[in-house]
């Protein structure tokens, strides 16, 4: 009995995190806006190792996919979300600068040797971080 109810029960569990697209309040936009600068200034930091040569291509690939990964899924929710007013504007701030992040960090993915590439991400994503911080206040 129990082994039959266990795939619902853990359908129902997980189900309100999937981003049904519910109302997002200004502390939820805040705190996704916090992970897209957390995410930038992180990605920053492997771009200037990547830029110096301080870091392996293997590293540089396995972090910007990881780092990639969870921007991705910022930007997945925040774009499901909905808000109105001065949130609304935040949340789409949150969407541009999650799209913006994901993209630089795919850009270095692909490229992880590339010492031009790695500075022109590590600059972008210095900005993005900066961007994000400023949102969030």
């Amino acid at each position: 009995m129990f082994r039959r109810g266990l795939p619902l029960l853990l359908a129902v569990l997980l189900l309100p995190g999937c981003g049904g697209g519910g109302a997002l309040s200004k502390k939820d936009v805040q705190k996704e806006l916090e992970a897209v600068q957390s995410f930038a200034a992180e990605g920053a930091l492997v771009a200037d190792g990547a830029a110096d040569e301080r870091t392996t291509d293997i590293f540089v690939r396995v972090h910007t996919q990881y780092l990639g990964a969870g921007t991705k899924k910022v930007g997945e929710k925040v774009s499901a979300g909905q808000a109105s007013g001065d949130v609304e504007d935040k949340r789409q701030t949150a969407v541009n600068l999650a799209s913006a992040v994901e993209e630089q960090l795919g850009r270095l993915h692909r490229s992880p040797g590339n010492r031009d590439v790695a500075r022109d991400v590590r600059d972008k994503l210095q900005r993005y971080a900066v961007s994000a911080e400023e949102a969030a206040k």
